[in-house]
């Protein structure tokens, strides 16, 4: 059974488009949205929500945004400024001011911390600076994407935007910096021939980041410093040549660490999603290509993906430092209104870094009445240097205990805010190598995880074995190498029987079978064994035998069955040799055994010679009748 995670529920009063949680306070959510320009009677707002309780949500500042302007397409939360929160938001201007070519798309909003001495004073939004970043005038083009790299030093911030809607497609890199004005300072610009369709970006040095985005087919990552270098293509969906399928397209890409990207798949027609993580190839390594590490499809019950939001339990204490140990957390959106979390491995042994266990906990159905809009984790603070050569506790920071892992959703049409609580736990930092120093303690997700059922995969190996069985008898049936137990003989054409089967004969040693008719390796190599006065196993001395029509086996192989005896003049006082068999005695003896595939006139009537026969009965009645 599917753990039950705590969850709380706010109906807003707009559409809610987006959404993010405070860096520095994980019981404070930020919400943006409204019914856009005009007079549709639906304002624009920023909202500021506790979620502190697990039971309920509570409206903790709410801004009232221009109803001539649109609404709040995209929003992150950004530094602090003293004991102010930067939030980053995409709002198109008035219609009025997109015409005379004025777009100030990028908002920066400032929430002050209340008093602490004043419990019931409310969260203070103001509108700290508006600009236009995109190169675009097109009058349709808005800020459709925005992402901001979590900022270890709290000096400074890199992000980047994506339009959509205008021709060209652009991202455009910027960074803010709190010791300067809260302004963007343009970083960089890409041109598109394609619309991105997501895109992220993640800190991997103290003045170095990388920018991910993906169009249908293609990733793209970005190395962003101090020299400009060139977008590079790690990845393109092969074609899948052997079914002619359509290929799967990317909706979205988020980092796990440096090294790993994790990207949400949709698969043609509307048959599925899927969940890949990827390798991503070194700086240094020109033209070097990501290399799929784990994947796992989504439930069936998901035809496309729709958000995709990670965190990582275990970040490092900063950007340079080494990832170790972790389990990072995955949330996976879906057309339905479910959400799928999973959680993921990331192991660290000295200079090997691997993925493993992409294993679900569950899925949560209908978390909105409406298609969900924005999906977003609570942030997780970097542990703090420690003194390990000082004993004294008072000295020695001890990372602040996490008992849970936030998880908010959006749904734009429903108006809805849902925030579920995801259980945490500690591991202990003891080391399996004895004379080890203490590994680090981290979080992991309280709630067990499971692997995919291997019942289904047990059941469709049983079938292929059972399939694989059936066409393996039919072909050796066919080929005269197996007793007729399936008929497949009588299903073929004729032309496909091989003229040297699987005969009915003695098995093991003949002397011990004198008398019993039953059925032994192909007659052919049996009677010359016989005749040459050894057995199947080199061993004996010759023997008569006696060829009769096996009666138990016609009315199931249509007059096909043969039989071996040894020779035994009481039981076979009318068995002849063949010369002196009748003539009707021989067509009847050469139709039988060529159309059990026993003999062929190829092979001629040697063989037949010292073999003794009995008689055919209704022979003559044939032949008088033919």
């Amino acid at each position: 059974m599917a753990p039950q995670l705590s969850s709380a529920k706010l109906t807003l009063t707009y559409p809610a488009y987006c959404c993010d949680f405070d860096p520095q306070d994980a019981n404070r959510l930020i919400v943006g949205g409204g019914g856009g320009a005009g007079r549709s009677g639906v304002g624009n707002k920023i909202s500021v929500l506790d979620v502190s309780s697990p039971e309920n949500i509570e409206v903790a500042s709410d801004l009232d945004l221009s109803r001539d302007e649109d609404s709040v397409t995209t929003l992150a939360a950004g530094l602090r400024k003293n004991r102010t929160t930067l939030i980053y938001a995409g709002i198109n201007s008035s219609l009025k001011d997109i015409q005379k070519g004025k777009n100030e798309h990028f908002r920066v909003f400032g929430i002050d911390q209340p008093a602490r001495s004043k419990s019931t004073s409310t969260h203070k939004i103001t509108e700290l600076s508006r600009s236009g970043i995109f190169e675009s005038k097109d009058a349709d083009a808005y800020q459709r994407l925005l992402r901001v790299a979590p900022s270890v030093s709290g000096n400074h911030q890199v992000g980047a935007i994506a339009s959509g809607l205008a021709k060209p497609s652009e991202i455009d890199i910027f960074e803010v910096s709190n010791t300067a004005g809260v302004a963007p300072k343009p970083r960089g610009r890409l041109e598109l021939e394609r619309e991105a369709m997501d895109l992220d970006i993640i800190q991997v040095d103290e003045d170095r980041w990388q920018l991910a985005y993906c169009n249908d087919f293609v990733l793209n990552v970005l190395d962003i410093g101090k020299t400009e270098i060139e977008p590079r293509n790690i990845f393109t969906t092969p074609i899948d040549i052997a079914t002619g399928y359509e290929r799967p397209t990317f909706r979205c890409v988020r980092y796990l660490t440096p090294h790993f990207l994790l990207a949400a798949s949709n698969m043609h027609k509307g048959s599925g999603a899927v969940l890949q993580g990827f390798r991503l190839p070194v700086s240094a390594e020109v033209g070097g290509n990501a290399k799929l590490t784990v994947s796992v499809r989504l439930p069936k019950t998901v035809t496309r993906a729709t958000c995709l939001a990670v965190r990582n339990l275990s970040p490092p204490s900063s950007p340079s430092a080494k990832q170790g140990d972790s389990q990072l957390v995955i949330a996976v959106a879906a057309q339905d209104s479910s959400i799928s979390i999973y959680t993921l491995d990331h192991i660290s042994h000295s200079n090997i870094e691997v993925l493993n266990n992409l294993h679900p906990i569950t899925t949560i159905k209908s978390v909105h009445p409406s298609p969900i809009s924005g999906l977003a984790f609570s942030y997780i603070p970097p542990p703090q240097p420690t003194n390990i050569a000082s004993v004294s506790s008072a000295t020695t920071p001890i990372a602040p205990r996490l008992s849970t892992l936030k998880l908010a959703s959006v749904g734009s049409m429903g108006n809805t805010v849902v925030v579920h609580h995801i259980p945490l736990r500690r591991l202990s930092n003891a080391s399996k190598v004895p004379g080890a120093p203490p590994k680090p303690t981290r979080h992991v997700v309280a709630l067990k995880s499971h692997p995919p059922n291997p019942n289904s995969i047990i059941i469709f190996t049983a079938i292929l074995i059972v399939i694989l069985g059936a066409l393996l008898q039919a072909v050796l049936e066919i080929g005269g190498m197996a007793p007729p137990t399936m008929g497949a003989r009588h299903v073929v054409p004729k032309s496909w029987l091989r003229p040297v089967p699987t005969a009915y004969g003695v098995s093991g040693n003949f002397k011990d079978t004198a008398g019993i008719g039953s059925h032994a390796p192909f007659i052919a190599e049996f009677l010359a064994e016989q005749k040459l006065g050894v057995n199947s196993k080199g061993e004996g001395e010759g023997n008569k035998v006696v060829l009769t029509p096996d009666t138990d086996l016609d009315g199931e192989t249509g007059g096909e069955g043969v039989k071996i005896d040894a020779h035994d003049e009481e039981r076979h006082t009318g068995a002849r040799s063949w010369d002196d068999l009748p003539l009707s005695q021989k067509r009847a003896w050469r139709k039988r055994l060529e159309k059990a595939g026993h003999w062929t006139e190829e092979m001629g009537e040697t063989i037949f010679k010292g073999v003794l026969f009995a008689e055919i009965g209704g022979a003559i009645g044939q032949m008088v009748a033919g």
